[in-house]
């Protein structure tokens, strides 16, 4: 960590700006490099480890398929600098051709198999990709070249692939992620070879991994902490332990995985960290972990004192958005029973913090302001948005001249022990289970449907109760009560199920405060006020009648919204694992038969989940 004890109150903690400390992982900035190097140190041992086919790649195994995937991208013209799309489901093929693609001298662009095809599509056009690697069964077409890797991939008669000398520079890119874009357009940040193995190096540092450590895959390629999951452990020699597409929200499966794979080091935002309390039963413990990572979303007090009461296992917050690659705070939650405060913690290793007013200034000691973020993990910039880059990215004036600084648009302010405290943004940008979500790109979405002629997205209420909410003005010949049901269906073809408002409103028009600008304090009461006269109250729903009408209310009472359409999907309208969890406790209760969490994943409608319930019900009668 960063020597902070010199550094002036006004700002946060300063790492020193020459003299880089050396990589955990060894003396090379570039991953895979680094990768030949631990592959080559220990052939035998369990790389990658997919219980769920019983499938189990040792280090050397693994070499030779990511050197096939390499040598057959440069056989099709992949070279230094170019982008590849992988589009693959999680798997030990995702991550053999992840790897191919750095192998090859490309950057990896990984697509979420889930998202709407209209979506995928528009991405790829828009980074404008070399390749793309996908599966037998992708069902993509597109335009650019296609490599199909099934994960059987190797070859030993074929000579070793090696890279060429322009492919060894560390400035060059690796990964490309794509977030929210406030104005309708996702951006894209790049990630070079250094910023990645700085960050996970840092990690490494405080964190170390050995040879028995396994770690679990199973976080979405589309949020930047898959690169902890995957890139960290096989950097370090530990295993990496993949979770089953469809799995991640599956709570008691996860656990399961953890207890049968002996897992020792886990990553989940905080709204699952909490399901794991909510869904296993009181008494279980997760002695057998060592380390916990959360973040993405606020961690309470509360939270901490339980994680910490069912597990030895230390429990560290991180912070970061993804231009500063994963994570640049860290904060060991400490075992106090009086914790009252969470924070976000202090600069990890090569990395300088300032806390700015908005003239540039450092504050006073406690004010609170904006984060700016300095240091060798700052991405490259924004693919393909210049002036973006040049709006975000902008040249250090506090620190060594030709240094950048990444505007954050976090507020925050420095706690009395030293560490920093999260106070909220400087913008709407909104996160809800971790996602990083930009309003304008949801309204630029609606304003594509026909009929509608304003649109304005919320966040309402707090921690884990957090929703989108759309409100929708309609041209004047337009029906607007034909137009919710439509412009949903819009938007579920054009961005990820994780953003599509749970609920949507046709309103008369759009407040505006006196200055002019979109009152979203009297959005949010309208939301509230809606949700309150329209939304039954879970306490008060019984077992009478149909069993689909009760489900139907007990989706309405935890999901804030009235609009249920019983053959959506659950994760469509706003479900998340732990609204799951909520939902089969109340219908445990109203039926008394026990539901497996699994019922409502697997069946995930009103419809077919009532469906689930009758043959459970029918089962326990049985017995």
């Amino acid at each position: 960590m960063s020597d902070t004890s010199s550094m002036s109150p006004a700002h946060a903690s300063r790492a020193p700006a020459s003299g880089l400390p050396a990589s955990a992982f060894g003396r090379s900035r570039r991953v895979d490099t680094l990768l030949l190097e631990r592959w080559d140190s220990d052939p035998h041992r369990a790389a990658l480890i997919d219980p769920d086919t019983g499938t189990v790649v040792t280090a050397s195994d693994l070499k030779e398929r990511v050197l096939w995937v390499a040598r057959a991208l440069r056989e099709r013209g992949v070279r230094s600098g170019d982008l590849v799309v992988v589009h693959q489901e999680r798997s030990v093929a995702f991550v053999v051709s992840i790897l191919g693609v750095l192998f090859a001298g490309g950057a990896q662009v990984a697509l979420d198999v889930n998202d709407p095809t209209e979506r995928t599509l528009e991405t790829i056009a828009d980074c404008g990709p070399r390749m793309i690697v996908t599966g037998p069964a992708s069902r993509l077409a597109a335009t650019v070249p296609v490599l199909v890797v099934t994960g059987e991939e190797r070859d030993r008669d074929q000579p070793e692939f090696r890279a060429e000398p322009d492919a060894l520079d560390a400035d060059q890119p690796a990964v490309v992620l794509y977030t929210s874009g406030s104005t309708g357009r996702p951006k894209a940040s790049l990630i070079s070879h250094g910023a990645l193995v700085s960050r996970l190096s840092a990690l490494q540092g405080t964190h170390p991994l050995g040879a028995d450590d396994r770690i679990i895959h199973h976080t979405t390629c589309t949020f930047d902490m898959f690169l902890i999951e995957t890139y960290w452990p096989l950097l370090a020699g530990a295993g990496v332990v993949i979770a089953a597409p469809g799995r991640q929200r599956d709570a008691d499966y996860l656990a399961r995985l953890i207890q049968e794979c002996d897992v020792t080091t886990f990553y989940c935002v905080v709204s699952l960290l909490e399901l794991f309390l909510l869904a296993r039963p009181p008494g279980e413990r997760y002695d057998g972990l060592k380390r916990v990572l959360t973040g993405g979303e606020p961690l309470s007090p509360e939270l901490v004192k339980r994680f910490h009461s069912r597990s030895t296992a230390s429990l560290t917050n991180l912070y970061g958005p993804s231009e500063c690659t994963i994570y640049c705070t860290a904060w060991e939650c400490p075992r106090d029973p009086q914790l009252d405060t969470v924070l976000i913690g202090s600069a990890v290793e090569e990395t300088s913090l300032w806390i700015l007013d908005p003239d540039g200034k450092p504050v006073a000691d406690g004010e609170v302001g904006e984060l700016y973020i300095g240091g060798a993990g700052l991405a490259l910039g924004y693919l393909h948005r210049p002036e973006l880059t040049t709006e975000r990215f902008v040249p250090d004036h506090l620190g060594e001249p030709g240094g950048r600084l990444y505007r954050s648009g976090d507020l925050v302010r420095t706690h009395p022990s030293g560490a920093l405290e999260f106070h909220g943004r400087v913008d709407r940008q909104i996160k809800i289970r971790g996602v990083r979500i930009e309003p304008g790109e949801i309204e630029s979405a609606a304003l594509r449907c026909a009929g509608v002629r304003q649109a304005a997205v919320i966040a309402q209420g707090h921690g884990v109760e957090k929703r989108l909410v759309a409100f929708l003005v309609a041209e004047p010949d337009t029906d607007g009560t034909g137009l919710v049901p439509t412009v949903r269906e819009h938007l579920r073809t054009l961005l990820p199920s994780r953003v599509v408002p749970s609920a949507i409103q046709v309103v008369d028009r759009l407040p505006l405060t006196a200055n002019g600008k979109l009152d979203g304090t009297l959005l949010a009461r309208w939301a509230a006020d809606s949700a309150a006269d329209e939304l039954p109250d879970i306490d008060a729903i019984d077992s009478d009648g149909p069993l689909e009408d009760v489900v139907e209310k007990v989706w309405q009472a935890v999901l804030r919204t009235a609009d249920i359409d019983k053959d959506a999907d659950f994760f469509d309208i706003g479900g998340d694992s732990f609204k799951a969890v909520r939902i089969v406790e109340k219908m445990q209760h109203l039926l008394g038969v026990a539901i497996p969490l699994e019922t409502l994943l697997q069946e995930p409608t009103v419809h077919d989940f009532a469906t689930g319930l009758r043959r459970l019900t029918e089962q326990e009668q049985a017995c």
